[in-house]
């Protein structure tokens, strides 16, 4: 019974798109800077997210607690209450209503999450087994050791990068000035409209970038161990 209600929960956001599709797919703006807001966080996030959490793991620095402390305030505090902070940070240097200004604060909102994942999957991974591949050079210990032991947490970096992109609509619209159109601001507006067909695209959009990447990154870490495996035998 409990499973069924479960199932019941999870299911029932998604009940009205099952029973309706949009006709076509209208390539825009809006989708096209989706799209590129969220590949390029994910891979940053997982590229400064690994590289962090090593440092943190590794380093003697004395400045190290106070680094960990900084890295992880933000998971403390709502992001509407930095917002106010990040903007006058940004009008200040001049990227209000730029799309360089809403990728930085779309990365400052995803970054410490990203951090602290992939620090607890090393952390639990421990210490002396990855001690063990600091004699290896950068790029070998990181395809061939960090990637498949860490595929996991990887995986569920971009997945939580992604729907946070996503989800995305006060910062977009506020950084942005309303000049740096999304599918979720799009979408907003569909709402605001009564824009039936236009909201029912935008919304499958947001469920289907999610689910393509989990099939990607599923395929794109299965083909490379099947070829780290290879390489090793």
């Amino acid at each position: 019974m409990s499973r069924l209600l479960v199932a019941c929960f999870v299911v029932f956001p998604f009940i009205g798109l099952f029973l309706t599709f949009p006709t076509s797919l209208m390539w825009d703006e809006a989708i096209l800077n989706t799209v590129s807001y969220v590949v390029v966080v994910a891979l940053v996030n997982v590229w400064l997210g690994i590289g962090t959490a090593w440092w943190l793991l590794f380093t003697e620095s004395r400045w190290k607690s106070w680094v960990e402390w900084l890295t992880f305030l933000p998971l403390f505090i709502p992001v509407l209450a930095s917002m106010f902070g990040m903007y006058i940070v940004l009008a200040q240097i001049g990227l209000i209503g730029t799309y360089t200004g809403v990728g930085l604060v779309l990365l400052v909102t995803t970054l410490p999450y990203s951090i602290r994942l992939a620090y607890n999957a090393m952390y639990v991974i421990g210490r002396p087994l990855l001690e063990q591949t600091l004699t290896l050079a950068p790029l070998t210990r990181i395809g061939f050791v960090l990637f498949p032991l860490m595929k996991e947490s990887v995986r569920t970096i971009v997945l939580f990068s992604t729907v946070i992109v996503l989800s995305q609509f006060v910062l977009v619209q506020l950084i942005g000035a309303g000049l740096v159109p999304t599918v979720t601001t799009r979408l907003y507006q569909a709402y605001a409209g009564n824009d039936v067909s236009l909201a029912l695209q935008n919304t499958w959009v947001l469920v289907s970038l999610p689910v393509l990447f989990y099939i990607g990154l599923w395929a794109m870490f299965s083909i490379w161990i099947r070829l780290v495996k290879g390489r090793l035998q």
